[in-house]
């Protein structure tokens, strides 16, 4: 889930990142490469911040499952095994089981497109300009930006 908030990106993109991708940046910062977006059909890329906690999380995930390469986000086969990946579809039914488990029935249906509106949001609420916001969620346009903020004043 934190990989999804910190990275604003689409259910598809999330299921892309790679361990590879897990950058350490200058100063002790972190980055995750976005090899190829929606908006970036071509493959020029975008390196994300990612905070420390969410690197950590990532490097001790590598350890749980023992690999340091391939796709972050994988699924279990019965024997509890690890696939090579994480069908993207399978992120809304995450979503809806932890929303169900968690009785969060009054906020409307989580789905992948949940951690672009709840970040984008909070951003907002802390005051960071739309620009910034744009920026960190791969928007080109304010009006797509817009779309995802509508809900502002419900808050």
């Amino acid at each position: 889930m934190r990989l999804g908030y910190e990275s604003m990106r689409r259910r598809s993109e999330i299921c892309r990142f790679r361990f590879e991708d897990v950058q350490v940046m200058k100063n002790n910062h972190y980055g995750i490469l976005l090899r190829q977006s929606k908006t970036d059909q071509f493959g020029i890329g975008k390196m994300i911040p990612i905070s420390t906690e969410l690197y950590r999380l990532i490097q001790r995930w590598s350890g749980k499952i023992n690999q340091d390469k391939g796709f972050i986000l994988r699924s279990f086969k019965k024997d509890l095994s690890v696939n090579e990946l994480l069908n993207p579809a399978s992120l809304n039914q995450i979503l809806k089981s932890l929303q169900k488990r968690a009785n969060l029935n009054n906020i409307g249906e989580l789905s992948g497109h949940s951690f672009r509106v709840g970040a984008a949001l909070d951003l907002l609420e802390r005051g960071i300009s739309l620009e910034k916001i744009m920026l960190r969620g791969g928007w080109k346009s304010d009006s797509s930006a817009m779309r995802y903020l509508r809900n502002w004043e419900l808050i």
